[in-house]
Parts: C-alpha cells; structure tokens; sequence
C-alpha cells in the first residue's frame, strides 16, 4: 500500500509540474491606447482567449494599483507598459515585452509559450521573426489576427 500510494503521488505530482501555467502579467496605464487595442485584438479574440485560459494565468494590472505593486517587487518588475511572461515557481520573466504597439507580438508570444516551445529549446526571438516573415497575426480578417 505504501509503495503503491507513493506511486500515485509521484505520477500525480509529475502531472501537476507538467501542468504548471506560466504567469503572464500585463502593466497598463489607464487611457493606454495600447490597452484597448490588446484587449479589442488578443483578449477578446476567441481563439486566443481560449489559449490564454487554458495555459496561463493572466492578470491585467493598472500601473499605480496595489496589486500592481505588489506584482512588481515579488517579481522584481519595471513599473511600465508591458507584458511579462513569468515561470511561477522560478519567479523568472521568461519574456517581456515594452513595445505594446503591435498586438501580432504578444498574439505569437501566445502561441510560443502555450506550446511550451521555451522548454524544447527554441529561442523567442527566432519563433518571433519566423512568425513575422508569415506575418501571423498580422492578416486582418473581421477584426481579428489569424495564424
């Protein structure tokens, strides 16, 4: 029973590491054109909400708010526009970004971290300029981005 029961919490200890949603943090200032062009373009896009829900727990903070300051000294952030993808356990930014102006960058870095690409040793960067050269995200069809 005792190794039997040992078992099952290893397995499902391994499940739940494996299952580990990524933190992703998006400081905002309020009147933000980029905040209302992010959440017309990413969070109100079905496809990608869907994505988001499943893969990450995500938090909109106004810049200013106590919960915006609390985020950013536990993670030891700037206090600027910007997105940031954190490893929860590892409190490590594993991506951010400060140029808000093209949501097609925040949509892909969706698609990367969700497929969990970063553990399979495949830079950002190079994910994000393969993207560009697709220019996924940037086609525009009844107001959204499609890959």
């Amino acid at each position: 029973k005792i190794i039997l029961s040992l078992g099952l919490s290893l397995i499902f200890a391994g499940i739940s590491f494996a299952q580990e949603k990524l933190l992703v943090l998006y400081f905002y200032h309020e009147g933000s054109p980029y905040h209302e062009k992010i959440n017309k373009k990413i969070l109100k896009n079905k496809y990608l909400a869907k994505k988001i829900n499943k893969n990450f727990i995500f938090k909109q903070l106004k810049i200013g708010s106590k919960n915006a300051e609390k985020f950013a000294a536990y993670y030891n952030l700037e206090k600027k526009e910007a997105v940031y993808f954190i490893a929860p356990k590892s409190k490590k930014v594993l991506y951010s970004v400060f140029d808000l102006s093209k949501p097609c960058k925040c949509a892909n870095l969706i698609n990367y971290f969700s497929r969990q690409l970063y553990k399979k040793g495949i830079s950002p960067n190079l994910y994000l300029s393969r993207a560009e050269k697709l220019r996924a995200y940037q086609v525009k069809t009844e107001n959204s981005y499609l890959w």
